[in-house]
C-alpha cells in the first residue's frame, strides 16, 4: 500500500505510486520486435517468446530459434510428425494455427507485420526419414512487403540470394501470390492448392510444397507431400521442415 496519511507522504512514497507508469513506460519502450530483438538482449534460450512488430502492437507469441547460424530467428512454419492438418482454408493461413512447440504456421497477417519492418533474410531447415539434412537461405524475404492491402493483394512472396545445400526449389514462387483451397491465386487452370493437397505461393504450380500432407518419406502420388524438388524430387515427403526469419545482418548491426 503506498498511500499514508499527507504529513508522513515521502518521496520513497511518491515513487511507489509513481513506479507502475514508471515501469510501463520502460516496458513498451523495450519491447522486441522480433527475436532477434530478444537475441540482441542477452537471452539465449531456444522457446516461446512475445513479440511486438512496428506495425502488430498489440503483439503474438512466436518460437525463437536462439542457436541455429547466430540465432535470433522467428520461426513461422514447422512440420514435424503430421499431427496437425495443413489442408486448411485461407482464414486459417491468415491468422495461423497449431502448437507453438509442434507443428504450426504463424500467419500471413504476422508474418507480413514481421517482414515489412526492414530487410530480412529467410531460412528453411529440412531433414528426412533417414535423417539427412539440408537448409536453403534467402537474403532477401517479404510477404506483402509493397501491397496496400496485403491480404487484398494476396501476400505476395518475395525472395532472392538463395544460398545452402538443399537446391532452390523457392526460386519459382518468387513473386506469386499465397493460394488456399478456396482462394485461387495461382497461374493455374486448377487450383494447386486443392490438387497437391496444401496451401503455399504456387504458380503453376510448385517446385516446393512445404505445406503439403505429411506422407512420411516415398510416395507413389505426385508432389502432394511435403516437397523440396531440388532435394528429394517430387515423390519424397519431408520428416523435418522449420520456415524461419530474422533480421539481415547489416540490419541487426544497424540497430
Amino acid at each position: 500500500m503506498c498511500l499514508k496519511a499527507f504529513y508522513h507522504f515521502t518521496f520513497k512514497d511518491l515513487m511507489c505510486l509513481l513506479e507502475p507508469q514508471v515501469w510501463l513506460v520502460m516496458n513498451l519502450s523495450s519491447r522486441p520486435r522480433d527475436c532477434s530483438d530478444i537475441y540482441a538482449s542477452g537471452q539465449r534460450e531456444d522457446g516461446i517468446y512475445s513479440v511486438f512488430p512496428t506495425h502488430y502492437p498489440a503483439g503474438f507469441q512466436v518460437y525463437c530459434d536462439m542457436s541455429t547460424d547466430g540465432g535470433g530467428w522467428t520461426v513461422i512454419q514447422r512440420r514435424e510428425d503430421g499431427s496437425v492438418n495443413f489442408f486448411r482454408e485461407w482464414d486459417s493461413y491468415r491468422e495461423g494455427f497449431g502448437k507453438i512447440t509442434g507443428e504450426y504456421w504463424l500467419g500471413l497477417k504476422q508474418i507480413h507485420a514481421l517482414s515489412i519492418q526492414g530487410n530480412y533474410e529467410l531460412r528453411i531447415d529440412l531433414e528426412d526419414f533417414e535423417n539427412s539434412t539440408a537448409f536453403a537461405q534467402y537474403g532477401v524475404f517479404g510477404v506483402g512487403l509493397f501491397s496496400v492491402d496485403p491480404e487484398d493483394d494476396g501476400y505476395p512472396l518475395t525472395i532472392a540470394d538463395y544460398t545452402g545445400t538443399a537446391g532452390d526449389s523457392l526460386l519459382k514462387h518468387n513473386g506469386m501470390k499465397f493460394t488456399t483451397k478456396d482462394r485461387d491465386n495461382d497461374h493455374s487452370e486448377n487450383n494447386c492448392a486443392s490438387f497437391y493437397h496444401g496451401a503455399w505461393w504456387y504458380r503453376n504450380c510448385h517446385t516446393s510444397n512445404l505445406n503439403g500432407q505429411y506422407l512420411r518419406g516415398q510416395h507413389t502420388s505426385y508432389a502432394d507431400g511435403i516437397e523440396w524438388s531440388s532435394w528429394t524430387g517430387w515423390q519424397y515427403s519431408l520428416k523435418f521442415t522449420e520456415m524461419k526469419i530474422r533480421p539481415t545482418r547489416d540490419e541487426r548491426e544497424s540497430k
